[in-house]
């Protein structure tokens, strides 16, 4: 079979050229367009801003100046109404002064008052709106109120605003200490219960009378005028494109471009694409701010302007008004549409520059392709051959032959692989160090830990190729760290390994404590370390690597390294990851096999104790007693063998039962058998102990036997008997139960008891302290069972066992 002829390594240049030019043409196109385009949104972001921002200012200062104007008419109407006032004021006060220089010899200063307030009470101006009042100062009293004598002889304290605040107290004060002045308050009249009338008025203080004499003067017509003027101003601004429009606080219109809108509520409002605009403006102007713009589509009183539209709403709170304004953004549009045909012009003339600049390019980089191929194709032949000296020889590669850098790099990267190859051969040799490692520990099980912890740090001084290590171990809580291991292979002297056990402060650790507070390996091979930071290491100046071991999300020890003769990398971290991961558990599995050893031994300890001293009991009191009753029942019995066969028949039996009490009690006494178990079963033996529990705890016992244990080992027997009388017994002493339910089931293939109390409870941390717990466990694993113990937060305890036969 004819095989197909394969690309030239010196011809695969030229042919990738071609490529990597049109794909950098086409990348440096979409580049070019994007950038274009980008250029173009930015230029249409800054044309739609720079309008926004005019149309912004439009309708804000539009709303501004008739806001000015309505303040300003209100400061107009407010100042011809306090002209009117003072001048109706003065004339009363003129009045009064005539009234007591004619007549003030001959009558009294009250007879006065009443005929001055006889003459003001008729007169009245602004269409009836205006009236006089006055009133004693000393008393606090009103004497004449034209507008509704309801208040007259009433004091002045006892009538307010609408806030409750005193309206006319403030009268007396301003008197007092003025002599004159503007007052303003709102009355409610009893004519109209819940109404309150706004009253302007100016009072001035009579000294002849000790009376104050006021003009008042109800403004709501005045403001009911002035709304409609500023209406009126309002539909007159409507010119330049901007229409103003005014709604009240509860979204009644009152001011609109459509009259038919005018009564409605700014709630049926829609714009062009049925979004509810007049809501928008309605939440707008009612929020925090009480201002805001919106954007809509919609069309404007030229219905040639339809398009987007800005609007900006602004509270009146004096009139609870809400003042809009809105502006056609048509301009912004024509102006964003000019500018899209420029950029399109002049993108259409930048192509056509682009396509013939880049067809010159391609024909000169195709060339200067070709005549490099040639010296391609030369340098492989040089470098091939080579290779083909070089593949039986350990020759290395002369870079001064080779013409271009590729061919120079090749040849690195070629020694470079033999240099590789040995030290993939040193990681070998360490992978298999750390194995030996691994293995040698785990028959270490006679050493101590210190040990073991100078072994892991010679070991791991080894494995990374390092001069100096060392191991700490870190406290619980994080605080304190002791050095265990310390090793310097570059000191012959004593000082080559410091002493053990160091500890000191996280703060003040060092290199370990560094890798404590980060909690992730500390690879350093910059050299700069300062000289409070170098504990354990004497000196400075060297790499190091210090890698912490994690163990429930804290750091139980710090492993470290320094001196190495390259810097360290990540597969030095690994190694001594996995080296110290190793010996954890071993110290782990060393640890737990010495406490369990410790807790057996304990428990086996206690155990014979009380055996023997209960065997001892047995035999020296009770076996002595049933053995003093045992002589004395023989010594009757021969006696009424001749005066009563009858009655020594009865007493034989007696004496064999004592017999049996002796037997079994020798039995008990000689290794505390348990009798009891053996000889009536299990099920009977827990229920002498659930009778026992009732009389000793004066608690309710219960036993439920799911189905009889049969042929069941006699010594698997008995430690489920102890295990449950010592959780009975724990149960009756601690818990304080009402109720003690015990739980037997057996089957062919095993078992289960269960002892359940309605106690107090205990605390499981506690608990794990105590011997009785330790007893329980321990005769359950001596029968391979299954023992678990639980206590609810609810109170009680539950202990379960289950085993197999």
């Amino acid at each position: 079979m004819r095989r197909k002829p394969k690309l030239s390594l010196s011809s695969a240049p030229f042919y990738v050229s071609i490529l990597v030019i049109i794909a950098l043409g086409a990348f440096v196109g979409l580049f070019w367009s994007l950038h274009e385009y980008q250029a173009y949104q930015a230029s249409i972001d800054n044309i739609r801003g720079n309008y926004q921002s005019l149309y912004r200012q439009r309708v804000r200062g539009e709303i501004s100046r008739l806001v000015d104007f309505i303040e300003f008419e209100r400061t107009q109407a407010y100042a011809e109404t306090e002209d009117e006032i003072r001048q109706k004021v003065q004339t009363a006060h003129t009045i009064a002064s005539h009234m007591y220089r004619f007549y003030g010899d001959e009558l009294t200063s009250e007879t006065l008052r009443a005929m001055v307030a006889e003459i003001l009470r008729p007169i009245r101006w602004q269409n009836g709106k205006g009236y006089y009042f006055a009133g004693l100062v000393s008393d606090a009293r009103l004497e004449l109120f034209a507008d509704d004598p309801y208040f007259e002889g009433k004091e002045l304290s006892i009538h307010t605003d609408q806030r409750g605040n005193p309206f006319f107290a403030g009268i007396i004060e301003l008197v007092v200490e003025k002599g004159a002045g503007v007052i303003h308050f709102d009355l409610e009249k009893p004519a109209f219960p819940g109404r309150y009338f706004s009253t302007y008025g100016f009072v001035k203080y009579f000294a002849p009378f000790d009376w104050f004499i006021g003009a008042g003067l109800d403004i709501e017509d005045t403001q009911t005028l002035l709304r409609e003027e500023v209406l009126s101003r309002m539909r007159d601004l409507r010119d330049g494109g901007v229409e103003v429009f005014a709604f009240r606080d509860d979204g009644t219109i009152i001011s609109y471009d459509d009259e038919i809108m005018v009564g409605r509520s700014i709630r049926e409002v829609f714009d062009d694409a049925g979004a509810a605009s007049g809501a928008l403006m309605l939440a707008a102007a009612t929020g925090p701010e009480k201002e805001g713009f919106l954007g809509y589509r919609g069309t404007g009183r030229d219905s040639s302007q339809s398009g987007r539209r800005l609007a900006f709403v602004k509270t009146y709170d004096e009139w609870g008004w809400i003042i809009g304004a809105a502006i056609g953004m048509d301009a912004m549009e024509r102006a964003i549409a000019s500018e899209t045909a420029t950029y399109r012009q002049i993108s259409f003339r930048n192509v056509a520059a682009f396509v013939v600049l880049f067809i010159i390019a391609v024909g000169l980089l195709l060339y200067s392709s070709y005549v490099y191929s040639r010296k391609i194709k030369a340098g492989l032949i040089l470098f091939t051959d080579f290779f083909r000296a070089a593949a039986d020889s350990n020759i290395k590669i002369d870079r001064q032959a080779l013409v271009f850098a590729e061919f120079e790099e090749l040849g690195v990267l070629a020694n470079q692989m033999v240099e590789d190859r040995v030290t993939k051969e040193r990681r070998l040799m360490r992978n298999e160090l750390r194995l030996d490692t691994l293995l040698r520990l785990g028959a270490m099980d006679k050493r101590s830990l210190q040990d073991i912890y100078d072994f892991i740090v010679q070991r791991a001084v080894l494995i990374s190729g390092s001069r100096r290590g060392y191991l700490a171990m870190v406290n619980s809580n994080q605080r304190y760290l002791s050095l265990c291991g310390y090793v310097d292979e570059q000191r012959a002297d004593s000082h080559s390994r410091l002493p053990h056990n160091i500890t000191r402060a996280v703060d003040e650790g060092g290199l370990p404590a560094l890798a404590v507070q980060r909690g992730r390996p500390l690879v350093c091979n910059d050299c700069a370390i300062p000289a409070h930071q170098t504990f354990p290491y004497q000196r400075t100046g060297d790499y190091h690597c210090d890698v912490p071991l994690l163990d429930g999300g804290r750091v139980v020890l710090v492993v470290g390294v320094a001196g190495g003769g390259e810097p360290y990398q990540e597969a030095d971290v690994r190694q001594l990851t996995l080296l110290v991961e190793g010996m954890w558990l071993h110290v782990q599995r060393m640890c737990a096999e010495e406490e369990m050893a410790r807790l057996e031994r304990k428990i086996i300890a206690v155990s014979e104790e009380e055996r023997n001293t209960i065997g001892r009991d047995l035999h020296d009191d009770l076996g002595s007693h049933l053995s003093g009753v045992a002589l004395l029942s023989k010594a009757l019995h021969k006696k009424l063998e001749t005066e009563s066969p009858e009655r020594a028949a009865q007493l034989g039996a007696i004496r064999t039962l004592i017999q049996e009490a002796i037997e079994k009690t020798r039995r008990l006494s000689r290794g505390l058998y348990p009798v009891h178990v053996v000889e009536q079963g299990l099920a009977a033996a827990l229920e002498e102990l659930a009778h026992e529990a009732e009389q000793l705890f004066v608690v309710r016992c219960t036993l439920e036997i799911a189905d009889i244990c049969q042929g069941l080992d006699p010594h698997i027997a008995a430690q489920i008997y102890f295990i449950a009388r010592e959780a009975v017994f724990n149960a009756g002493r601690h818990g304080a139960p009402k109720r003690i339910d015990i739980i037997l089931a057996c089957t062919a293939e095993g078992g289960s008891v269960q002892v359940i109390d309605d106690g107090c409870g205990f605390d499981e941390k506690d608990g794990k302290k105590g011997l009785g717990l330790h007893s329980m466990h321990y005769r359950a694993r001596a029968i391979g069972a299954t023992l678990n113990i639980v206590s609810p937060r609810h109170g009680g305890v539950s202990v379960h066992m289950s085993w197999e036969r």
